[in-house]
């Protein structure tokens, strides 16, 4: 019998077949749903094909030719059962083993060439961010997670939330996969393969993730097939309908499991071989992990990556909810990355937000979107990150740090964009010599030059870095645009600067630039 699983979406009326297909490193998975008017979705289909993408990978970072056939075999078999039930949206993504392969594309592409379905290769911040979908949505109104971990083949994704909004997220090459081909591991495990997984966990958590005992205790959900299957080997007491595992009885276990054979744990635990090859390399790892963060028990959803994907196909149907999420992950992103290299927060904080307001209140004349906008917002907080390294062509350096730069989600054109800004928000001008605005095409092209335009001046209301101007009103006429500042403190060189930097916003609102200073606020 199909299951349901209820989603507290508000769907149109119109019934829609949606699809989430999960490549992961050691399984490939295929959740097909219904959606109703009432806001729920009845599963139609739950497929699950133990292709091991992951054999290999992470020692060679090729995909054989025998894994990329299969792969498209059963991406055939999925897009038949898709054809069946009448798909009419679906998003296919793809983890760590595909993330790593050098030769991905050829995967991806015979994917789509035989079976037309486009896979996704997604960072491990996506990832992190559908499974974070998926727990939050799947215990709703029952608890608020604190901690959400993902134990997959290639990686360990884990979220570290507070009421509900991430705080701090990693992801760790801790898969399972991963871990049995590092260590050489094919049948039981040895107890010095044993120790050197308990060692390479408690030092990756203590490298990446050092702040997470304060986060963990009785609200830490785990996701991912060997969480499910270790939970039925040492089950908690279920806390508000929901499973969980308890880590007192799993270390009891912990050496029978890794002692045993893959083919006595098949017997013993009744579960099929790819889980029993890797399921005693899960238990290691977990309950390192647990005894690490003192947790005695962990919710244990049934939920994770395939759920977190269909519900992004269901927000997509809606239109907003994800574009939201996604740019507030975005800019915690970038504020970590700027945090790390020691950016002037107050000044870059507040030219991000006169630079939004400068946007808002133009809008009607330059008609640029939300990706624009965020775009702005990314690049007003990153503005000076090249002072990281030395005052002298901070704007060179700037870019240099954004193209390279540690920013999970965001996309290679978002990148390029906030790149050309950080370089030219000073006074070097958009040149089609350099090779990323070259790289844009001519709409993007001309959109950068009117973002720095409004950057440049937001960049010079707090040119003394002291946050003299509060707020920017904007009022546009037929011949010219004027600012009106109200100011903290009077600052003549912050009213010489701006007048100095709006040659571009001129050329660009085909306007006059005035400002004036209207009147004076509490510091």
């Amino acid at each position: 019998m199909p299951s349901s699983r209820k989603s507290k979406l508000q769907l149109s009326p119109r019934p829609v077949t949606i699809a989430a297909i999960d490549a992961g490193s050691n399984a490939i998975r295929l959740l097909i749903a219904k959606t109703n008017s009432n806001g729920q979705y009845r599963v139609l289909k739950n497929e699950r094909v133990a292709l091991r993408l992951g054999s290999h990978v992470f020692s060679s970072r090729q995909f054989d030719e025998v894994t990329v056939q299969r792969a498209v075999e059963v991406f055939r078999r999925f897009k038949s059962l898709m054809n069946q039930h009448d798909v009419q949206r679906y998003r296919a993504v793809a983890t760590s083993a595909t993330r790593e392969a050098r030769n991905r594309s050829v995967l991806v592409d015979r994917i789509y060439r035989q079976t037309g379905i486009r896979l996704e290769v997604i960072d491990g911040f996506e990832e992190a961010r559908l499974i974070r979908t998926a727990v939050l949505s799947s215990l709703e109104g029952r608890v608020v997670p604190r901690v959400v971990i993902d134990l997959g083949g290639g990686s360990m994704q884990i979220n570290l939330l507070e009421n509900g909004q991430l705080r701090d997220s990693a992801s760790l090459s801790l898969g399972t996969v991963r871990l049995m081909e590092k260590f050489g591991i094919e049948d039981a495990l040895t107890p010095e393969q044993v120790q050197c997984i308990q060692e390479r966990v408690e030092t990756q958590l203590h490298r990446f993730l050092p702040q997470v005992s304060k986060f963990a205790g009785p609200k830490t959900v785990l996701c991912g097939g060997n969480a499910e299957a270790l939970a039925l080997l040492a089950p908690g007491r279920p806390w508000q309908g929901i499973g969980t595992l308890d880590f007192s009885s799993l270390r009891r276990r912990l050496p029978q499991i890794t002692s045993s054979s893959v083919a006595r744990r098949m017997a013993t635990y009744e579960v099929r071989k790819d889980r029993a090859e890797v399921m005693a390399i899960a238990a290691v790892i977990l309950s390192t992990a647990g005894k690490l963060w003192g947790l005695s028990q962990a919710l244990v959803p049934g939920v994770g990556l395939k759920e977190g994907v269909l519900l992004d196909v269901l927000h997509s149907i809606r239109g907003k909810e994800i574009e939201s999420i996604r740019d507030n992950e975005l800019l915690f992103v970038t504020r970590k990355f700027a945090t790390r290299l020691g950016y002037d927060q107050p000044h870059c904080e507040h030219v991000a937000d006169l630079a939004v307001s400068l946007f808002d209140q133009l809008k009607p004349l330059h008609r640029m979107g939300r990706q624009m906008r965020v775009v702005l917002q990314l690049s007003a907080l990153l503005h000076d990150i090249g002072h990281a390294v030395g005052r002298e062509s901070h704007h060179k350096v700037g870019e240099y740090l954004v193209l390279h730069g540690d920013f999970p989600g965001i996309s290679t054109f978002e990148r390029n964009m906030v790149a050309c800004l950080v370089r030219y928000h000073s006074e070097s001008e958009p040149d089609a010599g350099h090779k990323v605005f070259a790289s844009l095409g001519g709409t993007d092209q001309r959109q950068v030059f009117m973002l720095v335009a409004l950057l440049r001046v937001a960049d010079r209301l707090d040119s003394d870095h002291r946050q003299s101007v509060a707020t920017v009103g904007v009022r546009a006429t037929g011949a010219k645009i004027a600012l009106t500042l109200a100011m903290k403190r009077a600052s003549q060189l912050t009213l010489w600067n701006v007048e100095k930097s709006g040659k571009l916003f001129q050329e660009q609102f085909e306007r006059k630039l005035v400002v004036i200073e209207t009147k004076r606020v509490r510091r």
